[in-house]
This record gives C-alpha cells, structure tokens and sequence, in this order.
C-alpha cells in the first residue's frame, strides 16, 4: 500500500502494513506534531501525543477499520490528544489546589490550636490568682458545669454569695484579658 499527498483522500479500511504505517508515519509526523505544539505550545508533550496516536495505530493495525480519510483520522486523532491532555492537566491542577488549601487550614487549625492552649494557660494562671473561695466557684461553674443553685448547695453558700463570687472572678479575667 502506498500513501502519498498526491492520494490523501484514501480510506484505509483493512490492515496497515509495515510499508504504509512507515509512508503514514513520514507523512503525518511534522504536521501532527505542529498541531500539537499550536495547542499545547509544549514541544515534548506534543511529540509525545503524537507518538502515542501512531503506536496505537500500529497496535490496532490488523482489526483497524477505518472508513475515513486517513488525515481527518489522524488530526481528530491529535484533536482528541489534546482536549485529554487539557483535562488531565486543569485536574492536576485542581487536586494541586485542593491540596494546598487543605495543607493551609491544617496549618491554621495547628497555630488554633497553639494560640488555645497558650490562652488556657495563661486564664488558668489568672484564675490561680483569685482568692480561694471566688476561684473555688468559678472553677465549679466553668470547668464543671455546674449551675448556681448547685454550687450554692455544694459549698453551702447562698446563691446572691455565688452570684458575687463569679461577678468577681469574672469581672478581674475581664481586666487581664483586655
């Protein structure tokens, strides 16, 4: 089989011999290759698709049917290479994004969570700071849970006497962490 511009219009429709793959090779290489490089404008990516279509060419060569002509097949072929290559490349590039961002909240939940303890521990300075009994209520209110009536009833204090105490604890954290 003999392929040459002077009959492009050829459909090939059975098998590709080593003859006319190499005469479709020595056709179709630099304008598939200038086609490529147009669209992608990287030289080795756009060899390399182009490769890929002629050694698929040659693995499919005994069952390939082709009912076209050998050109619109060849550049649909490199069209196709390209939108793949497009794709894969804006998905690359959205994982890659995705990754950032999520290293970059990781990141920030670590610098939370520094900056909370740090916080924690300079409050529970403040409240070693009060007297005894204001740091003894406050501690049952907020570390555990507990309601006025209950602290009232734990330390046999009135509830106004708790009320008092918390004012006061809460009252000297708010100086301190202005």
């Amino acid at each position: 089989m003999e392929i040459s511009r002077a009959n492009k219009d050829y459909k090939l429709l059975n098998q590709i011999d080593d003859a006319s793959f190499r005469a479709l090779f020595d056709l179709y290489w630099k304008p598939l290759v200038a086609f490529c490089q147009h669209h992608i404008k990287d030289d080795e990516v756009a060899m390399d698709i182009v490769q890929d279509i002629f050694h698929s060419l040659w693995r499919r060569r005994d069952g390939l049917q082709i009912e076209t002509r050998m050109e619109y097949y060849l550049f649909r072929a490199a069209r196709i290479k390209v939108s793949d290559y497009y794709r894969e490349k804006f998905k690359q590039e959205n994982q890659s994004r995705c990754l950032s961002e999520n290293f970059c909240e990781s990141i920030n939940n670590t610098e939370e969570t520094i900056l909370f303890k740090d916080l924690d521990h300079f409050v529970d300075g403040l409240v070693n700071r009060l007297p005894c009994r204001c740091k003894q209520v406050y501690t049952l209110s907020r570390n555990s849970g507990l309601s006025i009536p209950e602290i009232a009833e734990q330390l046999e204090i009135s509830e106004k006497t708790v009320e008092a105490h918390l004012t006061k604890a809460l009252r000297f954290l708010k100086t301190y962490l202005h």
